[in-house]
């Protein structure tokens, strides 16, 4: 476990009535407890960029955690942006957040992920500084989520092994990770299907597939009782995804192809979606994450709310989002379980497959100083 980079930085911004007067900014590395594997690719370390907003009574934290192949932005390159987009809002006075997160989205084009660890640490603050809980300061009210836990890609043995190890934490939600060889996957399904004991899943394909294979997944999915088939497709290739969805006797969910309201519009008009998944780090923060959920919300369609590998500081973050819309069904927060060490404590507490969260001002966070 390593902090490799760190920075100080004098802001004086104020936002409203609150003056942020500084940031700290950590790029933490942080052994995982086993290999992520995706059909993206495979992550071994939490690599997330923390930020620290201080005014002049509470400090304000967010994160950036991104997996590259999905936001397109390296670890360093998070932290870097970070700290050039804070740089460029030095020493300016908004009215409010909406003024203050419409800068730091045009500030620079696209990184995501940066844009989510301002966007948190923002919520953050002024949150703590009206003394309220950010999903009060959002419009929701504090509630308890079943989220999905997670079988990675592997062989029929190693799912079957993490199937039981899910079990033992008494997961209610299933997430398989599919996407690499289809004949495989089917195998794996069948077998998962049969040791469910009763509990739903879905899979994952994070855009692994082409039509032919995912119509032949989307078939055993209805035939084993998935309740619905995420990503299986490129991200742009919406066109295929209306036949497959034509085909397809399980609804299809769109995850790397929703970042922004505009794109659950692009899904509607394509008619390639039944459901989305929103996260934080795709959408660039909370701000615009709670607007892409309306627009789905707009044109009644379902919505889930997932992560990346992120602390508890981001699960929460995202948890707060999730119970402020009515549309939001399922949640995917499950992105802290294999960190090795917390760089935060409290915010949600997991039991009996469901997240609490927890009470306090903000996302009710508290960092871990020893580890950054």
């Amino acid at each position: 476990m390593t902090v490799s980079r760190n920075r100080e930085i004098e802001l004086d911004v104020r936002i409203g009535d609150v003056n942020i007067r500084g940031a700290k900014v950590n790029l933490l590395q942080i052994p995982l407890t086993e290999p992520f594997r995706i059909s993206l690719g495979t992550v071994y370390d939490y690599s997330g960029t923390i930020l620290e907003l201080k005014s002049e009574g509470p400090s304000g934290f967010g994160e950036g955690s991104t997996i590259q192949e999905i936001t397109g932005e390296a670890p360093t390159a998070v932290y870097e942006t970070v700290i050039d987009i804070l740089l460029r809002v030095k020493g300016n006075r908004y009215t409010g957040l909406e003024d203050f997160l419409d800068d730091i989205y045009r500030s620079i084009y696209s990184s995501p992920t940066a844009k989510n660890a301002i966007d948190i640490a923002t919520h953050d603050l002024l949150s703590k500084s009206y003394g309220i809980h950010a999903t009060t300061f959002l419009g929701g009210g504090l509630k308890a989520m079943a989220t999905s836990l997670t079988i990675g890609l592997g062989s029929v043995e190693e799912s079957l092994k993490s199937l039981e190890k899910l079990k033992s934490v008494h997961v209610r939600l299933i997430k398989v990770k599919v996407g690499k060889d289809v004949e495989m996957d089917i195998r794996r399904i069948k077998a998962i299907s049969e040791k469910l004991d009763g509990r739903p899943f879905f899979v994952d394909a994070n855009q692994g597939y082409k039509l032919k294979d995912a119509v032949k997944v989307a078939k055993v999915l209805g035939d084993t009782g998935g309740i619905f088939f995420e990503q299986p497709l490129w991200k742009h290739d919406l066109q295929n995804l209306r036949l497959l969805r034509m085909q397809s006797s399980v609804p299809i969910m769109l995850d790397e192809s929703i970042s922004e309201p505009m794109d659950v519009i692009e899904a509607i008009l394509t008619e390639s979606a039944d459901m989305v998944n929103v996260k934080l780090t795709k959408s660039g923060g909370i701000r615009k994450a709670f607007k892409t959920l309306v627009t789905a919300q707009s044109y009644g369609i379902e919505s889930m709310v997932g992560c990346m590998i992120e602390s508890k500081l981001g699960i929460a973050a995202s948890l707060s989002l999730a119970s402020s819309l009515s549309n939001v069904k399922y949640s995917d927060l499950d992105g802290f379980h294999t960190i090795t060490k917390q760089p935060f404590l409290g915010g949600i507490e997991y039991k009996s497959g469901i997240n609490n969260p927890v009470s306090g001002t903000g996302f009710a966070c508290t960092p871990v100083r020893e580890i950054w």
